[in-house]
């Protein structure tokens, strides 16, 4: 039977949307990331600890990522899917261009705020609609494919930044009446988040798909019945989150202080790290997502019910060992090698983690489940893991050349606990796999 006597748009449509959504979430990455590698010149302009930068890089952006993300989600449920992330590609590249203009930390970080705020709207609305165009079996490798965003989107924040960087001393100032003039970091600022707001204009080649997976009829359902829901199938939802969000605490926390950590510990200024750093990311990052997606699709296929979750295991297992070693090598070279390995397996879980959600959850419920998830894994790994980097090489350790014990620190807490909370999940999401399966078929 073709996907489309199922209700299901045309093969080439939806991959269309997929290359569409990536575009846009690689966007969101650039603008959420590109921070970190502006480090030491933001730190030196308004002279602020690592423990304040973690917070302008984390919880600046994830508090309001997260609360506004559960609004959004009700919204991706029973409204325009495409119109809320119009809305919120406008506003997130808006602010990520008027960051340019921040003369304060206190500035920075209210603009960063609206970054989060804007940002809020893509992955509810963005998850619900590829998982009404793809059959639940190719599902997992749609949603990692624009899952790619990530890896990709943190790439170009390097790459374009470590360009801008180079050329910051041939390049002139931009003078802004009221505000003076634009030098190294304010442009790229401004470099980055001019283009979200014209691609604003593609997100209308988008059509909604037919809502698929309902419950009942396609009006809202109470929060109340949700999060009942939610407690039914506690064990399988939070398994998931809680995994997943270790994993993004030391992913992103480390990405942060990459720039930071190169520069301390072997003398690698920004351009460098921002170049070297993106084009190793575009590779062991998608690659890791790829297989993340072809790994839990053959194992769906061959009738695992845990599919998903061993998917999600082989990460921790992967990138364990090599996060713990590569802060104390001395030679530069294995330092990049070793952070290739251990890219590629923190980047494998975001589509597969997205996919699996949307399998075990009813179709007016995806939107908010989503933003549950997105709540967990901002708070805990956008938030808690820059802020805990800094705050352990200031208050714990005492001395910013501890970076590289802080790093070690996080990738030792965090790696079990992904492991462990993906270990005692596993059987639950089998058996909420095989319910929503029943619910479905008895309902067609």
């Amino acid at each position: 039977m073709s996907d489309q006597s199922n209700g299901y748009p045309r093969p080439a449509y939806a991959w269309y949307m997929v290359a569409l959504l990536l575009l846009i979430y690689t966007f969101s990455f650039i603008d959420r990331q590109i921070l970190g590698l502006l480090g030491s010149s933001i730190k030196a302009d308004f002279q602020i600890s690592d423990t304040e930068f973690g917070l302008l890089t984390g919880f600046a952006f994830a508090v309001f990522y997260t609360v506004f993300g559960l609004f959004c989600a009700r919204i991706a449920d029973t409204r325009s899917r495409r119109g809320l992330i119009a809305v919120g590609l406008f506003v997130w590249s808006l602010m990520t261009a008027a960051s340019s203009l921040a003369r304060s930390f206190g500035q920075l970080f209210l603009l960063r705020i609206g970054v989060g705020v804007g940002e809020a709207t893509l992955a509810p609305a963005a998850n619900s609609l590829l998982a009404d165009s793809f059959p639940k079996e190719r599902l997992a490798t749609a949603l990692s494919v624009y899952s790619m965003g990530i890896p990709v989107g943190s790439a170009l924040a390097f790459i374009v930044g470590g360009q801008v960087i180079a050329l910051a001393g041939s390049v002139p100032d931009i003078s802004v009446p009221g505000f003076g003039l634009l030098t190294g970091w304010q442009k790229v600022f401004l470099m980055v988040g001019l283009p979200g707001i014209l691609l604003t204009l593609l997100v209308f080649t988008i059509k909604e798909p037919e809502r698929k997976g309902l419950s009942g009829d396609a009006k809202a359902i109470p929060v109340k019945e949700v999060w009942g829901h939610v407690k039914q199938r506690f064990r399988a939802y939070s398994s998931i989150c809680l995994g997943v969000s270790f994993n993004a605490a030391l992913g992103f926390g480390s990405v942060t202080f990459l720039a930071l950590f190169f520069d301390r510990f072997h003398g690698v200024g920004p351009a460098e790290v921002g170049t070297t750093f993106g084009t190793i990311s575009i590779f062991t990052g998608t690659g890791g997502l790829l297989l993340g997606g072809f790994i839990a699709d053959k194992l769906y296929k061959m009738g695992r019910k845990d599919a998903h979750v061993i998917a999600l295991l082989v990460a921790p297992l992967g990138y364990g060992i090599p996060s713990l070693v590569l802060p104390f090598m001395e030679n530069t070279t294995m330092v990049w090698v070793l952070l290739g390995f251990a890219n590629f397996f923190i980047n494998l879980p975001s589509g597969v983690a997205y996919a699996s959600l949307q399998l075990i959850t009813p179709n007016q419920m995806r939107g908010q489940i989503i933003a549950m998830y997105v709540l967990c894994t901002s708070i805990i790994g956008y938030g808690a893991g820059p802020f805990l980097l800094g705050f352990f090489t200031d208050s714990l350790f005492g001395d910013e050349m501890m970076l590289n014990y802080s790093m070690a620190l996080l990738a030792a807490t965090a790696t079990p606990l992904s492991i462990g909370f993906y270990l005692w999940g596993r059987k639950a999401y089998a058996k909420a796999l095989e319910e929503e399966e029943s619910r479905i078929a008895a309902a067609s």
